[in-house]
């Protein structure tokens, strides 16, 4: 069913527990490989990837370098799933993954994409507000995050990338079409970068992914 694609720099913990998230989908065979491409780590990250059977590939190169390299390789499933480390998948996401694939292909529209709600793994008001604030930039514009996943045909991924390489997230989802990006209900569960909460995971990419949603003008940053 699914090819899974983490690109990961230095994210040994955060690799650890999103691969925990995976281990039921594995189970119930919804997933026939992940494919780990490190670009360079110092830490443990590449220990984690190989205790846990990922296949391993180094490139050190950029966001879309490295997923591509992943992409070229997992070829054990017609759907493909993008995600970062330090991201926890809630529940039996899978099923409704399966779901939307299955009701994708049943109408012949591969060239669908989708992605999880985001929520954030901290207390207090500002994680409830970033997260209202990513849910509409996200359903009502078409902007998921990187943290956010995102499910794809490996048609669709070929379509995307006809004319050019993939630069970076944002670039994929540009190329996909905002309109095509379904929100499914499972979570995504970002992880604090503190142990106390207080410094809520990508928040720069959230305040630069709702200003681009407003057409707000905004200096590029790399994914």
């Amino acid at each position: 069913m699914l090819s899974v694609v983490i690109p990961t720099l230095n994210a040994e913990e955060g690799l650890l527990r999103t691969l925990a998230s995976l281990v039921p989908a594995a189970a119930e065979g919804a997933i026939r490989e992940v494919v780990v491409v490190d670009g360079g780590s110092r830490d443990g990250t590449e220990k984690v990837a190989e205790a846990a059977g990922c296949t391993l590939l180094q490139h050190p190169g950029p966001w879309g370098e490295r997923v591509g390299q992943g992409v070229a390789i997992a070829r054990r499933a017609p759907w493909l799933m993008i995600l970062p480390p330090n991201v926890l998948l809630e529940g039996e996401w899978f099923r409704e993954v399966m779901a939307f694939a299955e009701r994708a292909e049943r109408n012949g529209a591969a060239g669908e994409a989708a992605a999880f709600r985001l929520a954030f793994d901290a207390f207090g008001w500002r994680a409830r507000v970033a997260e209202g604030t990513v849910g509409v930039a996200s359903s009502v514009f078409g902007l998921p995050l990187p943290e956010q996943g995102l499910i794809l045909s490996r048609r669709a991924w070929d379509t995307a990338r006809r004319h050019a390489p993939i630069r970076d997230h944002r670039d994929l989802i540009g190329r996909i079409g905002r309109r095509s990006i379904h929100i499914l209900r499972s979570n995504a569960v970002a992880i604090a970068s503190r142990h106390d909460g207080r410094d809520l995971p990508a928040g720069g990419a959230i305040a630069r992914h709702v200003l681009a949603a407003l057409g707000v003008p905004i200096r590029a940053t790399g994914a």
